[in-house]
């Protein structure tokens, strides 16, 4: 750490610049108030985001599969040619949502809205049965967001944040 005033290297224990004399006990607290929620938050809305992207590859593909089957299709016949449109076509929509929830949830997270923590637990603990990376990211999102400290942090951050929107909307 160095002192803002003439920049000379201090420890953390001094609470006075050695050279100059400034104080530096407000940069101290500065330092300390960014904790692991808020380093973090930020990056988890990010990998969210990513992940939303990459439920629509495999959305567009069942589309694709859906359209193509239910066309004329000369091997196709009987039950398959009901069905398969049918789960082609389930299966796409089943990955829209994914797409839109985890779109939702990355958004709850970088706008630190009150529900964020909660649906980005709920949404980490189902990303763990989609190895490797929905593996990854929800125990990740359970490292930064579970503990109870994590959740007072968040509530503290989103409390501000609702303040912050709240004096830039009456300006």
């Amino acid at each position: 750490m160095y002192c803002n005033s003439c920049g000379s290297p201090v420890t953390c224990e001094q609470a006075v610049c050695p050279k100059c004399g400034s104080s530096i006990i407000g940069v101290r607290a500065a330092v300390k108030a960014r904790t692991r929620v808020a380093e973090h938050a930020h990056l988890l809305a990010i990998f969210w985001f990513v992940v939303a992207f990459f439920w629509v590859i495999p959305a567009f593909v069942m589309f694709a599969l859906a359209g193509i089957v239910s066309g004329p299709i000369p091997n196709l016949e009987g039950p398959a040619r009901v069905a398969a449109p049918f789960l082609f076509g389930a299966l796409a929509i089943g990955f829209v949502l994914a797409t839109l929830i985890s779109f939702v949830t990355g958004w709850g997270l970088l706008k630190l809205r009150p529900w964020g923590r909660t649906l980005a637990l709920v949404m980490a603990f189902l990303a763990i049965i989609h190895p490797p990376f929905g593996t990854a990211l929800g125990i990740y999102t359970l490292f930064v967001l579970l503990p109870d400290a994590a959740g007072d942090e968040y509530r503290r951050m989103s409390a501000a944040a609702s303040a912050d929107e709240g004096r830039a909307a009456t300006v």
